[in-house]
């Protein structure tokens, strides 16, 4: 039976496994985005932007358009097109956050907390 053992002595390989290697390397050791400074640059005409909330249970609008929880983007980082967008938070029991925010090529910030409702 013929051995499976990787070749290194293979050009072709070690150049697969330094790219391999410098990419897990480059994002901390285990392949996961940590800080929104670690992000690849976003698309042509989009933009990110990092959505910090308490709670962080909130669901999330984009231009009146339903995006999901909060808690369901890494660290609160979501994907946008560029230019103006208006952002809604909702929680029930707490009231609304509306905002609007300027998406381009820097990743742009917000931070809220929701106020729970006076029963």
């Amino acid at each position: 039976m013929r051995s499976r053992l990787l070749d290194l002595r293979r050009p072709s390989r070690m150049m697969g496994i330094a790219l391999v290697l410098s990419t897990v390397i480059g994002c901390g050791g285990d392949g996961v985005i940590r800080r929104v400074g670690d992000l690849p640059p976003p698309p042509p005409g989009a933009g990110f932007v990092e959505i910090e909330c308490e709670p962080t249970t909130v669901d999330l609008y984009v231009d009146g358009v339903y995006r999901g929880r909060l808690d369901g983007y890494r660290n609160g980082v979501i994907r946008m097109p560029e230019g103006t967008r208006r952002i809604a938070l909702r929680k029930a029991g707490h009231y609304s956050f509306y905002g609007t925010i300027e998406v381009g090529q820097a990743t742009s910030r917000i931070a809220t907390r929701l106020i729970p409702e006076v029963p």
